[in-house]
Parts: C-alpha cells; structure tokens; sequence
C-alpha cells in the first residue's frame, strides 16, 4: 500500500522546504529595521545516500567532532546567513526588495509543487473509485 504513495512524497517534502523557506525569509522582512540583523536563507538538503535509504546516522568517535543537524538546520534545509544584499548604515543586511522578491519567488514554486501534488492526488482517487468519479 505504501508503494501507491511513492510519487507523493518527494512532492510532500517539498512542500515542507518552501513552508520551512518563507517563514525564515519572512523573519528577514520582519527584521527589516533591526540595527546590525544578518539575514538568513534556507538551502535545500537533499535526502539521498546510505544514512536515507538505511535510515542510520553517523556515530561520533570524538566529543569534539560536530552535531549534525543543530540549530542551523531544518529538517528540509539548512539555514545559513544571505549577506549578498551588502551591509547598511546600521549594519543590517537586509534588503527589502531582494527579501520580497525571494518571497515571491518561493511562494510561486510553493503553489506549483502544490498543484502538482492535487493533481496526483486526484488521480489517485480517481484509480481508487475505479474510474467513476
């Protein structure tokens, strides 16, 4: 039953990424007027190798060695400081109109994975009602 259910899940994850994207491109807009505020970004981790298909994580053999996954991450992303806009008088970094257009952006991918994904969705009940509705 799960294998039904396998061309959904990518589009399930990224559906997550960009909800998990615009709430941190939405606190750089919030932050707009915050002297000295760095922006941040979130890039895409992309679920893939030994640890994904075996569902293990790398064992620490040193204490100094880093924790994956600590406060910089995301479970669809990592999150990481977007200082490109340049520096202002009060050294913010954010830049308005770079944060908006990134917002719009995402959120015009947002809604493309999500047609995608009713799209499927209806052909599954669409096979599961054996062609009658």
């Amino acid at each position: 039953m799960s294998g039904v259910f396998n061309s959904v899940d990518p589009l399930r994850a990224a559906l997550d990424y960009h909800l998990d994207r615009q709430n941190v491109l939405a606190s750089n807009v919030a932050h707009v007027d915050t002297p000295g505020y760095r922006p941040h970004d979130l890039e895409r981790i992309e679920q893939s190798g030994f640890s994904a298909v075996m569902g293990v994580a790398l064992q620490r053999t040193n204490e100094r060695h880093l924790i994956g996954g600590g406060i910089d991450a995301l479970p669809n992303g990592r999150v990481f400081e977007d200082l490109s806009a340049g520096v202002g008088n009060d050294g913010n970094y954010v830049s308005i109109d770079r944060e908006a257009a990134k917002l719009a952006a995402n959120q015009l991918r947002y809604d493309t994975v999500s047609a995608i994904v009713s799209a499927e969705l209806h052909q599954l009940t669409f096979a599961a009602s054996d062609g009658k509705g």
